[in-house]
């Protein structure tokens, strides 16, 4: 459930008593959102109360009845403002209903999901008005309390872990600054410490052997992923469809779900052909299947590869990605085209990531300084 607009119009999508889907129009302008904002939370609340006032009622209570009715109707509602006093756990299902309908994957809207029902939830009250959030009061602890061992595995969570828990919140926030539900973000506060760079060992030697001993699935992901660069997984490499390759132009195009946007990838001739030869045994749209069905996860089948090939530092298929990018950086390649290759959205990012792997390049650098001449 949760509003959004349409050609202008507000409009609010919910599933009814008889758990039927349904979208309602509330018109443009101010007083359209006002009413759809208090369409859906009403709906929400008949939703947890068990349906003890049907949609047509709560239709003709919000949309025929006056400010005052309304308020009467809706008690959360601020007699003064007229908008809606939205709860924390009403802000992060906004947010999620958000997710789902602007087409992020399936995988990430759930395991955002468990992350807001057993890490925020369990720290930051759900029933608290959004707009009473404060940073010192609610977020300070609960990123404090990200330190403590995790309950699921008694380990110590990553600074990477804490500081995409703290982005979460972070975007819950500002989606709730950008439709109107809320006038501030209490994440604003947040320092966020700087992360230990991740040290990436794979190299394509290793990458040979690994595909040496991978079924042949794998093995042919291993090589997709090594030659576009795709980020592993359902988000790109898992995505990519034969009606993404441009036979006739030698590309590849591939969606990036954070871009929200195609960009081109050129192959080489070699790989052109390898890409033809899969064509023609392939029985989905799917570049990468198994038996004839699409795949959503490779892990175990690149653990299991990487293990039989004798490797014993910790590699992810991700990996593949870096080794993509930095073999052409310490090959020579422009900055600012590798970083149109993976998608990135400032050549900055691709500098700040990247350049860190590449090893004697602050010398090569130096060695094309000039010598000075003396007298």
């Amino acid at each position: 459930m949760g509003t959004y607009q349409r050609d202008g119009r507000w409009m609010v999508f919910f599933h009814d008593e008889n758990g039927k889907r349904r979208d309602k129009a509330f018109g443009r302008g101010d007083d359209a959102e006002k009413m759809a904002e208090t369409f859906d939370f009403a709906v929400k609340q008949a939703k947890k109360d068990g349906w003890k006032v049907s949609i047509d009622e709560i239709t003709m209570e919000t949309c025929n009845s006056s400010t005052n009715k309304i308020v009467a109707f809706c008690p959360k509602i601020q007699a003064d403002t007229d908008k809606v006093a939205v709860s924390f756990e009403q802000l992060c299902d906004a947010y999620i209903d958000e997710l789902k309908v602007s087409g992020c994957s399936p995988k990430h809207i759930h395991n955002l999901s468990v992350i807001i029902k057993n890490c925020y939830y369990a720290h930051m009250d759900k029933d608290k008005n959004s707009e009473e959030f404060d940073y010192l009061v609610d977020i300070k602890p609960f990123l404090m309390a990200l330190y403590d061992p995790s309950p699921a595995t008694g380990k110590p969570r990553s600074q990477t872990t804490i500081n995409r828990y703290g982005d979460y919140l972070d975007a819950i926030f500002n989606y709730g600054i950008k439709t109107g539900m809320i006038t501030k973000n209490p994440v604003k506060g947040r320092t966020k410490p700087k992360e230990k760079p991740r040290a990436v060992q794979l190299t394509v030697a290793d990458i040979e052997k690994i595909m040496a001993v991978a079924q042949e699935h794998v093995k042919w992901a291993i090589e997709v992923c090594f030659n576009l660069g795709t980020r592993s997984g359902e988000s790109e490499l898992l995505a990519l469809k034969w009606e993404n390759v441009k036979f006739d132009k030698s590309e590849v195009l591939i969606y990036g779900r954070k871009t929200k946007e195609y960009r081109v990838v050129p192959v080489t001739n070699g790989f052109l052909k390898k890409l033809e030869e899969m064509r023609a045994k392939a029985q989905t749209d799917c570049i990468i299947e198994y038996r004839g069905k699409p795949i959503t996860n490779l892990r175990k089948g690149f653990r299991n590869a990487c293990k039989k090939a004798g490797i014993t530092y910790p590699v992810r298929l991700y990996d593949l990605r870096h080794l993509f990018a930095t073999t052409m950086l310490a090959n020579g390649a422009d900055l600012a085209a590798v970083s149109k290759l993976m998608g990135h959205s400032r050549v900055t990012m691709t500098a700040d990531v990247y350049y860190q792997y590449l090893q004697g390049e602050k010398e090569r650098a130096v060695s094309l300084l000039p010598v000075l001449k003396t007298a």
